[in-house]
């Protein structure tokens, strides 16, 4: 009888533990359908990113960012059709409708 219960107890417990579980995950943000805000640390904003470059999308130390194909550390940088490309997380920003990547420094317009 002591088995029974503690076997039903521990049931209980389980369950309960693994119906939270789902809680923990970080869910992510649906796309709009014009696109998704670009991440910089440029005090220029950026256009919104469209639906074509939104491939490899994932949180970044807390920043949802897309590489499309540009490989690890790189995110995909849209200004305009004629001016896209990839520069490392955070580095990327439009100049006068152009991409441009900057390590050390950023322009504030």
């Amino acid at each position: 009888m002591k088995a029974s219960v503690a076997i039903v107890v521990c049931l209980i417990v389980m369950s309960s533990t693994c119906s939270g579980a789902e809680l923990l995950a970080t869910p992510v943000p649906p796309a709009a359908p014009d696109g998704i805000v670009q991440f910089s640390h440029s005090w220029s904003p950026l256009p919104l990113l469209p639906r074509r470059f939104q491939n490899h999308c994932g949180f970044f130390h807390g920043t949802y960012v897309c590489a499309n194909h540009c490989g690890p550390n790189y995110q995909i940088y849209y200004c305009s059709d004629q001016s896209f490309g990839c520069c490392q997380i955070g580095q990327g920003y439009c100049n006068d409708g152009y991409v441009q990547c900057a390590p050390h420094y950023f322009p504030f317009n």
